[in-house]
């Protein structure tokens, strides 16, 4: 159980950030009590105040009496470690390869996904069928690693690492087709769309969704003005 020693915790997110997503997910799976507090990007995240908590100007945030913790991830395992390590794999050798894992998710699903959505066909063909082909070799090691649990989730029971994945991936399920005629379900990834299927079931993922045409409004709006290319995330 959560310490109920532990100050009153306050968590600083906007409702359709992913990497905010990701601590909504895990503060919901570990039963913690929290205070929300939905800020504005664009605007309250530029402020003296918000700056005074993380300087990156990002979400997610969390507060908790004289700690402040940011960066999704780093977000994350703080939690799972202040309840338990409950949603870490109990082996060394298992936690490495979340951390492994949740690392990649940022520095290659992100960018490969992002990148092939960001990409407008028309100007470059060969570029474009590079980027899927990127992104398909992505979803594939995916497949593989999900595979080799032997289960429905990336280590064989649920993680951390399956959190870090999710709010990207239903993002892409809206996404891809709508704006690339590319459905990921219709692919040869029958480990990654089981775990899809099982993750899809599970109350907090369900309950910090986004609905599907808020997705398709906002990131229509974000590719019409190079938004994912701007920010980093897409080359």
């Amino acid at each position: 159980m959560f310490s109920e020693s532990l100050p009153e915790l306050v968590f600083y997110f906007n409702r359709n950030c992913p990497y905010a997503q990701r601590t909504w997910i895990a503060l919901l799976e570990l039963n913690v009590n929290f205070q929300p507090r939905e800020i504005e990007l664009g605007s309250d995240n530029k402020t003296d105040w918000f700056l005074s908590l993380n300087p990156n100007g990002k979400v997610p945030v969390i507060e908790q009496g004289e700690t402040r913790v940011y960066e999704s991830l780093i977000v994350n395992e703080y939690l799972s470690e202040i309840s338990g390590n409950k949603l870490m794999p109990s082996s060394a050798g298992k936690r490495a390869l979340a951390r492994i894992l949740m690392a990649r998710c940022d520095s290659h699903l992100v960018k490969t996904s992002f990148s092939y959505l960001a990409h407008k066909s028309a100007e470059n063909l060969e570029k474009e069928e590079q980027l899927k082909s990127e992104l398909e070799a992505e979803l594939r090691f995916l497949d593989t690693v999900i595979g080799e649990s032997g289960d429905s989730y990336f280590l064989g029971e649920f993680t951390l690492t399956d959190i870090a994945f999710i709010p990207f991936f239903q993002r892409l399920a809206v996404t891809l087709p709508a704006f690339k005629n590319f459905e990921i379900s219709q692919n040869n990834f029958p480990h990654l769309n089981r775990w899809l299927e099982t993750m899809a079931s599970r109350e907090s993922c369900i309950q910090t969704a986004m609905k599907a045409e808020a997705i398709k409004e906002i990131y229509a709006r974000f590719l019409k003005i190079d938004y994912f290319k701007k920010i980093g995330v897409a080359t």
